[in-house]
């Protein structure tokens, strides 16, 4: 196959789903801002999979494109480098649109479904949330920052030492971005690894961090390290977050390639159906890539969302 086969094909996939997800979401969008308040608009389960899918496949386009580009420069279709005034001209024009097809559709499900009828239809308020949480994330990707840096870090590449990153735990506890659950004030000590052995691995402390640094809203931890039981818990691999509230604000801009392999985690388990997502393994990661757990198993993080980092 030809690179100019292969980026023409990407291309006419990429906007037909971009035309499904626009279409279906816009008409929901339109259902939603003309219903008065305290009515209620519902929509096939069919209709509702197929827009959270190809809604998660355009997001994910976009996200995955912007963080392999050149921070200003203008993104690429199916990685080509046209030669010519004309190729050039035309890549940039249908990748801004792309951009500002997926842009609109999501501040519009903001606006509608989130600050003026969050109660009309789940789909469009998470929707709407959602997509606040991809374009940040789409922001630090292209720009090729962290969430967490300053000016003064953004020059400095060298990895920051543990002592510092346990300073900066502190600081986000004294700030209450991270808490804990009532009765459990000995996880402080564990997330500080100021217990005494077996402590909780400086992988999995970053982890944290970067959580409450994301998370536009406070992270409470209900367990750390676990003497019996899961093994990532007892090697002091995984934490449970247990206002699984936030998970629909969290995870999209947690479970991105980029963030699964910058932050070394190795699983999320959480059962995204009580996040009122149809496809309930959406945001489930397991050796670092996306996966389908059992029932069971979401059954056993519907009030918690697991995060476990490599060994």
């Amino acid at each position: 196959m030809s690179s100019r086969f292969g980026a023409v094909f990407g291309a006419l996939l990429a906007f037909l789903l971009l035309a499904l997800y626009c279409s279906s979401a816009l008409y929901l969008i339109y259902e939603v801002y003309h219903t008065a308040a305290g009515g209620k608009v519902e929509k096939t389960d069919g209709y509702i999979y197929v827009l959270t899918t190809v809604g998660g496949l355009v997001s994910a386009l976009v996200i995955a494109q912007l963080s392999v580009t050149k921070p200003g420069s203008t993104p690429t279709i199916a990685g080509s480098k046209p030669e010519s005034t004309l190729g050039i001209y035309a890549t940039n024009t249908m990748v801004t649109i792309y951009l500002l097809a997926w842009v609109f559709t999501g501040l519009a499900a903001l606006v509608v479904g989130v600050m003026i009828n969050p109660d009309v239809n789940k789909t469009i308020s998470d929707l709407g949330t959602t997509w606040l949480g991809l374009a940040v994330s789409a922001a630090y990707a292209y720009f090729g920052i962290q969430p967490s840096e300053t000016k003064d870090e953004t020059h400095d590449p060298k990895p920051k030492p543990a002592e510092n990153v346990e300073n900066q735990l502190q600081q986000a506890l004294d700030q209450k971005k991270i808490t804990f659950d009532p009765g459990k004030s000995y996880l402080r000590d564990q997330l500080l690894r100021k217990n005494s052995p077996p402590l909780i691995t400086p992988k999995l402390q970053s982890l944290v961090l970067a959580l409450a640094t994301l998370s536009p809203d406070p992270i409470r931890i209900s367990e750390l390290l676990q003497t019996t039981g899961d093994d990532d818990h007892v090697n002091g691999r995984a934490v449970a977050i247990g206002n699984e509230e936030i998970a629909a604000r969290l995870l999209p801009s947690v479970a991105t390639a980029e963030l699964v392999t910058k932050l070394a985690i190795n699983k999320i388990i959480f059962d995204a159906g009580v996040a009122g997502q149809a496809d309930r393994n959406i945001w489930n990661i397991d050796s670092g890539v996306p996966h389908s757990y059992d029932d069971a198993t979401l059954a056993a993080h519907r009030t918690d969302i697991y995060f476990a980092v490599n060994a």
